[in-house]
């Protein structure tokens, strides 16, 4: 894997806070944002303020939901969402639609997300496929957000404990009893959930048709049963929340294999530490964030122009450094050929180019319909 570290803190992933100059802040024009730290990152807030003279005025944080419910508060003119919440939000009357012909790169859109598939013969995701989920009409002029940013999940092992043929691994392998003890879930419910789902339905625990995006109140019993038993065995090292928690579980060894993001990967390696970024056999769990402009956007010009940027390919670029996809080809011209070759075209990254892993998209991540009672069940998991 190339992308150091060096590289991550230089395009500001690690950055401590925001830094506007003075002169833009005393601009009259401001944009309000709900955002994440994912998104709402110094370089790209600079460029912005360098080519519009408008100042930012972000809201950060790291719940999804918590930025969606934002508008209900406070103004908001735009809201970093993923493809599940954006709907959540434009269903609770939150998010205005958003007019394609006004976005200025929108034919340059990946095909996962123009078509919900990365060519005709792929597996078509299940769950919040934004390329299927996101149009409001069937001529694919409107849509509820717009796609700025994604990547493909997987495993990360340690491969000095863990084996794996030609770098592929089954969800499953998270349930191989010779880790008991070294393993880590991500501890949010639906999440969490969505990944023993993939990992009990490569075992057989689960019928081959299930749908593990959005269980139902039966199959969500059946994952809670058996992540208990599991959790009483001692199977668990961890339920993982944040991304420094699991560099510090996996860089101490006291972790071997989780359902891991890929930054972790590169920040494990970087330590020393054998670390692997696996092929899902059964097919990757996606993710994409984008923008919604909310309901009660003040200047509807300026959010258009938000998105414009976006799409354009420096944020693209920037994104692309701290190791996700651009949704647009725009990013060339901003981004070091070596992260090109690197992210884009998989050289000497875990799990090759993004065709090959877009090919490979099993799941998206999804809010299920009976989040309810995905969460109560969860708190009874915790509580074993």
């Amino acid at each position: 894997m190339t992308i150091s570290r060096r590289t991550l803190l230089g395009a500001g992933l690690a950055a401590p806070g925001l830094i506007i100059p003075p002169a833009a802040m005393a601009q009259a024009r401001t944009i309000s944002l709900a955002g994440a730290s994912f998104d709402i990152r110094e370089p790209i807030l600079r460029e912005w303020v360098r080519r519009t003279n408008v100042t930012p005025r972000p809201w950060v944080n790291a719940s999804t939901l918590a930025r969606a419910d934002r508008i209900r508060t406070a103004q908001v003119d735009l809201a970093t969402l993923d493809a599940p919440f954006a709907k959540y939000a434009h269903d609770e009357g939150l998010t205005q639609p958003i007019d394609v012909s006004r976005l200025t790169h929108w034919n340059r859109l990946h095909p996962l997300f123009a078509e919900g598939q990365a060519t005709p013969d792929s597996p078509l995701g299940l769950g919040a496929n934004p390329g299927r989920m996101m149009w409001l009409n069937p001529e694919k002029t409107r849509t509820i957000f717009a796609p700025m940013f994604f990547q493909m999940d997987s495993i990360g092992y340690n491969s000095r404990h863990v084996q794996a043929e030609n770098n592929t691994l089954s969800w499953g392998e998270l349930f191989n009893p010779r880790y008991r003890g070294r393993v880590a879930l991500f501890g949010i419910d639906w999440l969490g959930m969505l990944d023993a789902a993939l990992g009990m339905q490569a075992l057989g625990l689960l019928p081959a048709t299930t749908n593990p995006t959005n269980l139902t109140n039966s199959e969500v019993d059946t994952v809670i049963a058996f992540l208990i038993e599991k959790k009483r065995e001692g199977h668990f090292r961890a339920l993982w929340r944040a991304y420094g928690e699991l560099v510090n579980l996996m860089t101490s060894e006291e972790v071997w294999i989780a359902d891991a993001w890929w930054p972790v990967a590169v920040e494990v390696a970087r330590r020393g530490v054998p670390m692997r970024y696996a092929v899902a056999k059964e097919g990757y769990r996606a993710w994409c964030q984008g923008y919604a402009i909310s309901q009660n956007c003040r200047d509807l010009d300026l959010a258009y122009d938000w998105l414009n940027f976006w799409m354009a390919g420096f944020p693209g670029a920037r994104q692309s450094e701290i190791g996700y996809f651009s949704t647009t080809d725009t990013y060339g011209p901003y981004l070091e050929e070596s992260v090109k070759r690197a992210v884009y075209d998989g050289v000497d990254r875990d799990g090759g180019s993004l065709e090959d892993r877009a090919r490979k998209v099993y799941v998206w991540n999804t809010r299920p319909d009976n989040m309810g009672y995905y969460t109560e069940k969860w708190n009874e998991f915790l509580a074993a």
